[in-house]
């Protein structure tokens, strides 16, 4: 077994995905992770030798069919791999799966040494610019420590971690017909309102409002405001109580995902993270 795999699938963000392959490059090797393109018109760039890539026809379709279709390709592709890895990790191009650093652990060894489940969740962490204090982003840096704030995200506390073949859900929020569990020590960090430039221009783009990405777009937006508007900022405390309410059960519902959060979100990313991504 070749232990650990990563995968993605992108559309014109190559701006993510050059990081997202240095940082899961890193964690576990190039040539263990996955690219799946929605447009064969899409090409890795040229820091990316060793990755495996996989091109699909893209298909114009409104936003939650496009998002069913996409979650089709990674869990076909997650089920390929299990044939030879123990464990799939799948993320949207702009996620990072993170060990907390004070465990002084790679994110493999990490994986590598607990009792996994069939799918493991990491808390949510949507980080965003705090305009008060916070510049224009350096995209040569890290993203962590340039940006200091974030919302604790049921949305982005995602099934990414998978350990045998199941069917996600749209956008990695859910593995189907299977519970959840939030591991204590992990944490996705999601950095798609990261730079308010590129969440202007996705905003602005014709092929994202034709397919129905208005609404989504709006509420990137909506992230730098409401953190820039907070005046009150927890960190650690506040990261296990959140922990500790997503985990309740929710209604039969939606009883594979994590209860949302009603309040007290915006907090002060601790420093141990920076620099990390």
């Amino acid at each position: 077994m070749k232990q650990i795999a990563a995968l993605t699938i992108v559309r014109n963000s190559d701006h993510f995905l050059k990081r997202w392959i240095y940082y899961y490059g890193k964690a576990f090797g190039r040539e263990n992770l996955s690219v799946i393109f929605d447009g064969t018109d899409q090409k890795l760039p040229p820091e990316s030798d060793g990755v495996t890539s996989y091109r699909f026809e893209h298909t114009p379709l409104k936003r939650a069919a496009g998002d069913r279709q996409r979650a089709s390709w990674a869990s076909d592709l997650a089920e390929k791999l299990l044939n030879t890895y123990d464990i799939v990790i799948g993320t949207d191009v702009d996620e990072f799966l993170l060990i907390d650093p004070s465990h002084n652990l790679s994110l493999s060894s990490y994986l590598l040494s607990i009792d996994l489940p069939p799918s493991l969740s990491a808390l949510g962490m949507d980080v965003a610019c705090n305009r008060n204090y916070e510049g224009a982003l350096d995209w040569n840096k890290p993203f962590l420590g340039q940006r200091q704030y974030c919302l604790l995200s049921d949305r982005y506390t995602k099934a990414c971690v998978m350990s045998r073949p199941l069917r996600w859900g749209s956008g990695f929020h859910r593995v189907k017909n299977t519970g959840f569990k939030i591991d204590p020590n992990l944490f996705l960090f999601h950095f798609g309102s990261v730079d308010q430039q590129v969440v202007s221009d996705s905003a602005s783009s014709p092929e994202k409002k034709a397919m129905g990405w208005t609404s989504h777009q709006v509420r990137r937006a909506a992230v730098t405001d409401e953190i820039s508007s907070a005046n009150d900022f927890l960190s650690d405390e506040r990261i296990e109580t959140a922990r500790r309410e997503l985990s309740r059960p929710r209604s039969l519902l939606a009883w594979n995902k994590p209860r949302p959060l009603k309040s007290d979100k915006v907090i002060h990313i601790p420093r141990r993270f920076y620099g990390i991504v």
